[in-house]
């Protein structure tokens, strides 16, 4: 009976304990998100700023170009030297989906309004919401208004009084919203009039005002939504308004104006002539139109397709500054018009810049010199488009899928909106990851790409549709998967993100989702349908070609009542859970025989039919399975995330009110059932409690999109795909693993890692620059991590590594923060003590320690806290153990030496510095010159130890000290056993040291002794030698 008292007692204990958790991002501490990129293809733009300061240069060389960049999720850039090199500004910020950037004309170098939600609304676009503003050139952000308008098109500064700005507000993509329309500050932003307004479902597009008139404004009103199976361009709602009173009051334009209804409309003026206005017009009858009388009438100029294309997508327009004439149209191609919009020439491809194409800024010193934003990041041209190089610095990547292999180092492989598929290690041997790391391996907008575990030379990666594609990669050959109807059937219906998966039981099995789920045994020759229609089958959400609007618009991103996400359970090859985007989430547990619909089950505020976004079937419980919803697409931004533990019969939900943004994923973890992961469209969110309690990682991850998880089973990490900012890694999630409630209640608490590899790797000569992204590498430290309760404030504190005797290895700065700390230890001794060199001389490095467990002591104040290390060599190492030993050996000796070699040029030192000075003050000369003899004696033999001389480009004649030096770092970068050459010249070198000491010991016990006499005689004091044990305990 006492047992089950004591069992019973622990349970209510854990349960107490797991109820008391409060879990924050800085429980978290210094753990952070190393960024992978990548940059080399960038991601999509959205606004881009640009002028030279400073503004009183009179030279144009004095210059300097600072550009600002928006980006679809990534936030806000900013470069000052012309692009070479970036900085990140907005990763502080609530919302990183830009949709514009203002510069304040008359403060250039300090004020910048940044309106946040992305205006180009396809149907992957993220959310913004409010405007904000920054007094000191973006260093800090404010939000000061209009919050709820989830997306800000255009700010518009009024020519001369920048406190006076127009905003327009598009507003929300997925609903109705009130809060739509042109709004006006008179005071820099403090309070907002809104001054135009049509309804709920139309929003301002577009405002312009006239730069030689401020009373001159145009702008336009769009009628438009999206829902997950359509997109509607246009209505009675769109508009295209002028103002003659700086946009207090709104005519609405008619005159040559299509009739009927129109959609986007597109403002550019003239800025050397402000009567030529430019519109491009959507319409049934697209076009641009052309009024050189300031919007009184209108001429059509051209219905080119390069002019007309996609305008909820491409969404500006753009005049020479010196030519009313030229004409910019940023689209698939970068048309540009020379005879006032009448033809157009495209530079679809010229210079090679990534279409599509969606801000512009033309120089207004020199319209040759362009920057343009594309999905391809940036680009510069200085011939006017002829041709461009790409700004390779910007991590801004929008990734769908993430997966890995098991090669090591293992790579990672995903797909990014509209730039194809991508492989990459997830780190670099002896450097870092830079852009040409990325290896491309397919095209189109990528999403899922997976490596065959059961034949690692194929890669399958997929483009939109479901455009699945086997690429050999010894030969590079590809071939056409996709699984096709049958005959007499209608198409298949593949999502714009059609899943792919691999069984995690059987390698040699894959799935794929149309509206149907289909296994491929043979690597996708062939299919097998496992199913019925699993969708809603609903013919009402399926007819894309209707899609757009008075625009059509159809490239599969409407295409619905399809499979969104697979997922066979790991502890159960016949249990598989099936996700669509019409709201169904069906399961099987005998291999697809049978299928039950369980979304009816799942109970509570979720609305019918929402969005099944993942399914997660549990590690450790085949009856177990977590899942994302998401109703975004409906405008409901709440984040649903459910878990079952009977097969779909009941489910828990698990978000709480700490979790914000609508959920793309959830992973469980491999280890610890206790441990989630969820990605939201605001961030990573983990909970260690089962999904009780939850917080957001903010360890060097915005508040970005993230779209995929993935935890490798072997190295332990978390592998983060974001829509925005490329991709990341969380190195080594194991100290997280071990963060359990019980762990947070103690004052401090050691949490276990991954052994560490010990690798030998050589760094190389990497002058890159910084016009590129360069991606970090993982730590290569062994990393001594822990909880603290509290931050350790008052008192001591501080990491000795003990060795088997408990004798101190090296000593550590401990962290100090609250929540996790993680401290990282070389793997090597303390340095050894060396001696004094003009020129270096090296050797101030301890040697690196074999393999094997190590004792961690972290006194904190009067209390002791013990953990350990665990460090292994290299499975891929050429060296065997004895080897290694032999190294470590001979490390050991050059290490002695150093030290001894330290201390006897410390003897030297002082006796010469010592007798120097005596002899300063004694008068009699015979006694003057016997000990200068001894002075000289001295500071020639100092100058055999070390070298005196320093100069940085010539050589100087180095000494027993620099030798030793040399010596034990060629065989530090070793880890097998040193030459016989080297192994020689430590020899001799221990002869020579002990030749020195046998030298010195002789000066001191003889001259020195004798010239202590004669000082004693004069009254000066005698000159004494510090001992060995006060030389290597004195603090340096």
């Amino acid at each position: 009976m006492k047992n089950y008292i004591v069992i019973s007692m622990l349970i209510l204990c854990a349960g107490v304990a797991s109820a008391q958790v409060k879990l924050t991002s800085n429980t978290f501490g210094n753990l952070w998100a190393r960024q992978l990129g990548p940059a080399t293809c960038s991601g999509r733009i959205t606004a881009i700023e640009a002028f030279y300061l400073p503004a009183d240069a009179t030279r144009a060389q004095d210059k300097k170009l600072c550009i600002y960049v928006g980006t679809a999720a990534g936030g806000v850039f900013k470069s000052k030297d012309n692009g070479t090199s970036f900085q990140q500004l907005f990763e502080k910020e609530k919302q990183l989906s830009i949709g514009c950037i203002a510069v304040d004309p008359r403060h250039q170098d300090s004020v910048v309004w940044v309106g946040t939600g992305e205006c180009n609304v396809r149907n992957s676009v993220s959310l913004g919401g409010g405007l904000y503003k920054s007094t000191n050139a973006g260093e800090t952000w404010k939000m000061i208004g209009l919050e709820k308008v989830e997306r800000i098109a255009k700010v518009a500064l009024q020519p001369g009084s920048p406190d006076v700005a127009l905003v327009a507000g598009l507003g929300a993509l997925w609903s109705d919203s009130p809060d739509r329309g042109l709004y006006r500050t008179t005071d820099g932003g403090k309070t907002f009039e809104r001054v135009l307004y049509v309804d709920e479902k139309t929003g301002c597009a577009d405002v312009v005002f006239d730069p030689q008139n401020p009373n001159i404004v145009y702008a336009s009103m769009w009628q438009f939504r999206r829902k997950a199976y359509t997109f509607s361009s246009g209505g009675p709602g769109s508009g295209f308004y002028k103002s003659t009173d700086g946009g207090k009051t709104w005519n609405k334009l008619s005159k040559d104006i299509p009739s009927g209804d129109l959609g986007r409309v597109l403002i550019a003026i003239s800025p050397s002539k402000t009567n030529v206005v430019y519109a491009m017009i959507e319409s049934k009858e697209s076009g641009l139109y052309r009024s050189e009388d300031r919007g009184e009438s209108w001429k059509k100029m051209s219905n080119a397709t390069s002019v007309t294309a996609r305008p909820f997508y491409f969404s500006c327009l753009y005049v020479d500054p010196y030519n009313e004439n030229i004409v910019f149209r940023p689209s698939f191609q970068l048309g540009i018009s020379e005879d006032g919009g009448r033809t157009f020439n495209g530079f679809q491809y010229g210079g090679g810049a990534h279409p599509d194409f969606h801000a512009l800024w033309i120089d207004p010193t020199n319209p040759q010199h362009l920057l343009l934003g594309t999905d391809g990041g940036v680009y510069r041209s200085y011939n006017r488009g002829a041709s461009w190089a790409q700004f390779r610095n910007l991590s801004v990547g929008q990734f769908y899928h993430v997966s890995y292999d098991f090669e090591e180092p293992y790579n990672i492989f995903g797909g990014l909106q509209d730039n194809g598929s991508w492989i990459v290690p997830h780190r670099i041997r002896g450097g870092a990851i830079q852009n040409a790391d990325w290896q491309a391996t397919g095209w189109g907008d990528g999403f899922s790409v997976i490596r065959d575990r059961d034949d690692k030379n194929i890669i399958y990666f997929e483009s939109q549709g479901g455009n699945i594609v086997r690429r050999h990669m010894n030969t590079n050959e590809t071939r056409s998967i996709k699984p096709f109807e049958q005959s007499g059937e209608k198409k298949l219906r593949f999502n714009w993100n059609a899943p792919i998966t691999q069984s995690p039981t059987n390698p040699k099995v894959m799935y794929m989702g149309s509206q149907y789920l289909h296994m491929s045994t043979n690597h996708g020759d062939t299919w097998q349908r496992i199913s019925g229609d699993l969708t809603t089958n609903d013919s009402a959400k399926y007819n894309p070609e209707n899609s757009g609007g008075v625009t059509a618009d159809n490239t599969s991103a409407e295409n619905h009542c399809t499979i969104i996400t697979i997922a066979e359970s790991p502890a159960n090859q016949k249990t598989i859970w099936v996700g669509t985007d019409d709201g169904n989430l069906q399961v099987t547990t005998d291999g697809g025989k049978n299928w039950n619909n369980v979304a009816p089950n799942v109970k509570g505020s979720m609305p019918k039919g929402t969005w099944v976004s993942t399914v997660e079937p549990g590690h450790f419980d085949k009856a177990t399975c977590y899942v994302t919803f998401d109703n975004h697409t409906n405008g409901d931004f709440n984040p649903y995330i459910y878990k079952t533990t009977d097969y779909g019969m009941s489910w828990k939900q698990l978000a709480t009110d700490s979790i914000r943004g609508f959920a793309h994923v959830v992973r469980e973890d491999l280890v610890n059932k206790n441990l989630l992961f969820v990605g939201t469209e605001y961030g990573l969110y983990i909970s260690i409690d089962g999904g009780n309690t939850w917080a957001r990682f903010k360890g060097n991850l915005p508040s970005v999109p993230v779209r995929d998880l993935q935890i490798h089973p072997r190295d332990n990490d978390l592998i983060i795909a974001t829509h925005g900012l490329g991709a990341y890694i969380l190195d080594d999630i194991t100290p997280i693993r071990n963060l359990t409630p019980q762990a947070m209640e103690s004052e401090l608490s050691f949490l276990p890692n991954r052994p560490t590899q010990l690798r030998y790797e050589a760094g190389f000569q990497e002058f890159n620059g910084s016009d590129e992204f360069v991606g970090s590498n993982p730590d290569g430290d062994a990393q001594i991590t822990y909880y603290l309760k509290a931050r350790h404030l008052v008192g001591d504190m501080k990491i000795d590594v003990l060795d088997a005797n408990d004798k101190i290895i090296t000593s550590l700065p401990a962290g100090k923060r609250k929540g996790i700390n993680r401290v990282g230890w070389g793997m090597s001794m303390k340095p050894p003590k060396v001696a004094a060199s003009q020129n270096g001389g090296g050797g101030n490095f301890g040697p690196t320690v074999l393999a094997g467990e190590y004792k961690v002591r972290i006194t904190k104040n009067d209390k002791s806290y013990y953990g350990k290390v665990i460090i292994e060599n290299d499975p891929h190492s050429i060296h065997n153990k004895e080897a290694r030993a032999a190294q470590n050996a001979a490390m050991m000796r050059m290490y002695s030496l150093i030290e001894r070699v330290a201390y006897n040029a410390e003897q030297i030192t002082i006796m010469r510095d010592s007798l120097r000075s005596r002899a300063a003050a004694i008068t009699n000369e015979a006694t003057k010159a016997t000990v200068t003899t001894l002075v000289q004696k001295l500071d020639s033999l100092h100058k055999t130890v070390v070298a005196k001389k320093s100069s940085l480009f010539a050589d100087t004649e180095p000494q027993l000290r620099e030798k030793i030096a040399d010596i034990y770092g060629d065989i530090s970068g070793y880890a097998g056993k040193p030459s016989d050459e080297q192994l020689t010249r430590v020899a001799g070198f221990e002869q020579d040291v002990q030749k020195l000491e046998m030298l010195i010991d002789q000066i001191r016990t003889k001259d020195l002794t004798q010239i202590n006499t004669v000082l004693s005689s004069n009254k000066l004091p005698a000159v004494t030698v510090i001992s060995k044990t006060e030389f290597m305990n004195r603090e340096d």
